[in-house]
């Protein structure tokens, strides 16, 4: 096996991982390992934005707050904290990278509004942000001459000696296996949307991070706050995509498929009630009517204002003949993000000596029981600078011999597809947006199944399918056994025998509007 040693290695190439590997290069030589090319990542997919107190009306201090709100009070006050006052100096460093932000006609940085804000404070590039953002950080790293990049390596494990990571085993694409090691390995693999059935995610996320951080021993924790978008397309002819929170920030409207505008039912805030308010609210729609969809109505709207401030998703409903400016655009939640991941601090340490986490795969602390709209590239950028620096101090490899590498066991990829599909089923419908204890008991039993089944089957030649398989059922344990602890509906998680049960406790039901979305107000 071949050995490649660097300073600092990072697994992923979305915005946390060349974020980090962009600072850190500073510092030493870094190279970044990342499972497909260096621009599939789910950051190119965010339309939003990134939160910012930047404008006169904002601070600091009422960004903290709405963080707070949404997050449930389950947030860490210190990261959120950090994260907020970090907020502007994440935007600056952006612009001097070349981002192209939207600006007003003075020149100043365009805000827009979205769910659970209370100032307009979402620095944007239209409807495609992410994309924006990721093209200015890949031009960097490219250019970057203390910065190499392998592109289809999928890493497999990570390499520990006396319980400190010292860096990552990697299968590439028409290379073999081959040994990265680092003074400081960084984490930003993303998310693990295709656990479920139905997703925003791209492709690649499938929770590597999770499941390597997990066999490392790393603390992982708050798996079952998964977040769904409210509105994502439901369309037979093109697949589900997202239709980003700035629609019903420019005011949009939900209505049902008898044109009511339900959100009044649910809670004061209407369209911009937190994600899990309105996903909940949606949810509870379409089983009260036994409908497929509801509708986002943008139909009052001026067609040229649309069409500048939503250019990408005009342009992909006006192709399957939808115009918003004229139509309701169908639209159903589906799995967007996830709120939990590998236990970090504020240098985005995790549990295990030498491994750094940061992004999706984090849980920071940042989001508690539910994310804000647009803190998710913020949050990358300022954990990976902050981790950029602290990675610094870490003292250089180790002299004495690496250990063995552990086996890996890969299944026929036929298998993989069986398994992968009856995970997502099951995922989609026990560990969803609604829950109950006989639900979660179930899937609990299918993943245990699903796992034990993965290594039963034959081995197979090391690809990257199969072994996506394994780290989806390897993280899924955590989200359900997460979902079964707790003890209370907040946030994402709500569980509805809970809810009953305090019905029942009280006599009556006691619960705040917000935190009762899915039962519809008599």
């Amino acid at each position: 096996m071949e050995t490649y040693r660097f300073d600092f290695l990072v697994i992923g190439s979305g915005i946390a991982g060349l974020t980090f590997a962009i600072r850190a290069a500073q510092h030493g030589r870094v190279c970044v390992l990342t499972k497909s090319d260096i621009s599939d990542s789910n950051t190119k997919w965010a339309q939003g934005g990134i939160a910012a107190a930047v404008g006169e009306a904002d601070s600091w201090e009422l960004h903290e707050q709405d963080t707070l709100t949404a997050g449930a009070g389950l947030n860490d006050p210190a990261a959120v904290r950090f994260l907020v006052q970090n907020a502007p100096s994440a935007i600056e460093w952006l612009i001097a990278l070349g981002t192209d932000f939207d600006t007003n006609p003075a020149a100043e940085l365009s805000l827009g509004l979205e769910g659970g804000h209370s100032r307009h404070r979402i620095v944007h590039h239209a409807d495609r942000t992410g994309a924006e953002v990721e093209r200015a950080v890949v031009q960097a790293v490219r250019t970057n001459p203390n910065i190499t990049v392998v592109e289809r390596a999928f890493v497999t494990h990570l390499t520990l000696v006396d319980e400190r990571c010292v860096g990552a085993v990697a299968t590439v694409e028409d290379f073999g296996v081959a040994r990265y090691l680092g003074r400081a390995t960084m984490l930003a693999t993303g998310g693990c949307g295709k656990m479920y059935q139905h997703t925003t995610n791209p492709a690649v996320a499938t929770a590597d991070g999770i499941a390597l951080a997990a066999d490392a021993g790393a603390e992982i924790a708050d798996m079952e706050f998964m977040q769904f978008h409210p509105t994502t397309l439901y369309h037979p002819q093109m697949r589900s995509f997202l239709i980003t929170e700035a629609v019903r920030g420019a005011g949009g409207t939900l209505r049902n498929h008898l044109g009511r505008r339900f959100m009044h039912d649910y809670d004061p805030r209407l369209e911009l009630a937190p994600r899990d308010v309105v996903a909940r609210a949606i949810e509870a729609e379409l089983k009260k009517h036994e409908t497929w969809c509801v509708y986002l109505d943008l139909a009052h709207g001026e067609r040229a204002a649309i069409e500048h401030e939503f250019p990408s998703i005009y342009a992909q409903l006006k192709s399957i003949g939808i115009e918003m400016d004229k139509e309701w655009i169908p639209v159903v939640p589906a799995q967007h993000y996830s709120c939990g991941g590998v236990v970090t601090d504020l240098t985005a340490r995790t549990s295990v000596p030498g491994l750094y986490a940061s992004g999706e795969v984090a849980r920071s602390g940042v989001h508690g029981a539910n994310r804000l709209a647009s803190n998710s590239l913020l949050e990358a950028i300022v954990f990976s600078t902050s981790a950029a620096e602290a990675v610094r101090a870490e003292p250089d490899l180790p002299a004495r011999e690496l250990p063995p590498e552990p086996p890996i066991h890969c299944i026929p990829e036929n298998d993989a597809v069986v398994l992968r599909r009856a995970l997502q089923k099951a995922m989609m419908q026990q560990v969803g947006i609604v829950r109950n204890f006989e639900g979660l008991h179930r899937a609990q039993k299918t993943v245990a199944e699903l796992l034990h089944r993965y290594y039963e089957l034959p081995a197979a030649p090391l690809a990257r399918y199969p072994l996506e398989a394994r780290n989806l059922l390897t993280s899924a344990q955590f989200v359900v056994s997460g979902a079964l602890a707790r003890d209370r509906n907040v946030g994402l998680h709500f569980n509805e025998d809970l809810l009953n049960a305090r019905i029942l406790n009280n006599g009556a039901a006691t619960e705040p509007r917000a935190a009762a979305a899915a039962h519809p107000a008599k």
